[in-house]
């Protein structure tokens, strides 16, 4: 992973993090979820940066219970270079050192590439069908 460091996202990194994410078919973050993801002392969103580029990013959570890893993307053309790799092992280091014992994922059951990235890392099913229900926002 050549001229690829992996940090922890800047304010300024928003939306090259959102082009990232259109790219991999993973939607945009309305403004309250990115302050939620951004200004939480939950969560981390860590970037791969080649050359100033942000080429790929990772969210991942701790609420000191159970931990999450979401939105690992990659852009395309910087595939296939171990950088979705790399970014879900900081978390994963991340999250460790936060207490965290175990780490889910979700992965689109259609999405083979991540489902191999995710399974080369040593995650496995367990059973589980994820539900989701959207919460209003609140109007001031």
């Amino acid at each position: 992973m050549a001229n690829v460091s992996i940090r922890t996202a800047e304010v300024a990194d928003r939306e090259a993090i959102q082009r990232v994410w259109e790219a991999a078919g993973l939607s945009r973050a309305a403004p309250d979820e990115w302050e939620a993801l951004t200004a939480g002392t939950t969560t981390m969103v860590l970037v791969a940066v080649d050359v100033g580029e942000v080429v790929g990013v990772a969210v991942a959570s701790f609420d000191g219970w159970r931990a999450y890893l979401y939105h690992v993307a990659v852009a395309e053309q910087h595939r296939r270079r171990g950088i979705g790799h790399d970014l879900m092992e900081r978390a994963e280091r991340d999250l460790l050192s936060a207490g965290a014992r175990h780490v889910y994922v979700m992965v689109n059951q259609e999405n083979t590439e991540g489902l191999a990235l995710v399974g080369s890392r040593g995650y496995l099913p367990e059973d589980e069908i994820v539900l989701v229900k959207r919460l209003a926002t609140r109007v001031a």
